[in-house]
């Protein structure tokens, strides 16, 4: 597997991917600045969306890939310091650094050199592997801890991080972290399945029952300059009560198209009651009309009396 392998690769931009749930981060419209997009998967779709994206790349093959997407490209090590000489005064409205900073030796300078790239109320993306995976804690309960071609350990991998362990960084670099999101993925799915399935099944239970987060693959954290921060906050809560708003219309739709189709139920019901009742009626007048019938049948069916003998007449005129 050659290095733009590892890293070319298609999504849904509208499904649940890991990559689209990244996208639908960015602000409606703006300028972006990606680190490290390799050969430009989610790119494309900025691109597509109509996005002013400016690429920092250092990988040839990747290179000749961004070229055909017509994006601005700085070509430069995300480990030096020319792409943001190249970069000064520019500031972008959202910065994307997606499974890069696990590349760098130091990735806290990346971070730092971030904050003077962004536009006031910008956005920094991010989202990093998370080394707590359960799968990786039963390799090492295993005593394996191996680099493959990808995946969490990537032998590419240089820094591993926790969510702890990132928001620390974004802390002491400048950042407010400002909301998460966990790429999820079942242990049985990963490329760590053999470990867990080693494990007894009494550690397998302690293991996903001491931590709520213990299948959490991907890290994703959106984060804020601190500066902006009063201004986020009344951002967010109108982007709530927004949410709020919609939730509650949906609801009151529904609603009301419970409360006419119970309605529909309650007037059908009435209607079935009345037919119901004329048809009981209708049954009581058949059983009196075949009771009547069955009398009349019994006095024809039954014998004819006897005709009067002689002392029957003798005794009717001595009477």
């Amino acid at each position: 597997m050659t290095s733009i392998d590892r890293y070319n690769y298609a999504f849904d931009p509208e499904g649940d991917a890991w990559a689209a749930r990244l996208l639908r981060r960015l602000p409606p419209q703006g300028t972006v600045l990606e680190l490290g997009p390799g050969p430009g998967a989610m790119t494309r779709v900025m691109v597509d969306r109509g996005y002013q994206v400016t690429v920092v790349e250092n990988d040839p093959e990747a290179l000749k890939c961004l070229e055909a997407l017509g994006v601005e490209i700085i070509a430069g090590d995300l480990e030096s310091d020319g792409w943001v000489k190249r970069l000064e005064g520019r500031r972008f409205d959202a910065i994307l650094a997606c499974d890069v900073l696990e590349h760098l030796r130091e990735p806290d300078q990346a971070l730092n050199a971030l904050a003077g790239l962004m536009q006031p109320m910008g956005q920094l993306i991010i989202s990093v592997p998370n080394v707590a995976y359960a799968g990786i804690v039963a390799g090492l309960t295993l005593g394996m801890f191996d680099y493959t071609e990808k995946g969490l350990l990537d032998r590419t991998h240089l820094r591993f991080f926790t969510r702890r362990g990132i928001e620390r960084m974004l802390f002491e670099c400048g950042w407010s972290p400002r909301s998460w999101e966990a790429c999820r993925l079942p242990i049985e799915r990963s490329e760590f399945d053999r470990f867990w399935s080693a494990l007894p099944g009494s550690m397998r239970h302690n293991l996903s029952s001491i931590c709520a987060d213990f299948d959490v693959y991907e890290w994703m954290v959106v984060a804020t300059l601190p500066l902006d921060a009063p201004t986020w906050e009344l951002k967010s809560a109108r982007s709530e009560m927004e949410k709020l708003r919609d939730e509650m219309q949906a609801l009151k739709l529904v609603h009301a198209q419970e409360h006419a189709s119970l309605l529909e139920h309650q007037k059908a019901f009435a209607e079935a009651k009345e037919i119901i009742a004329s048809q009981q009626a209708d049954v009581k007048a058949l059983q009196s009309g075949v009771e009547k019938l069955q009398a009349e049948k019994e006095a024809l069916a039954a014998p004819p009396p006897a005709p009067p003998t002689w002392r029957d007449r003798l005794r009717r005129r001595l009477g």
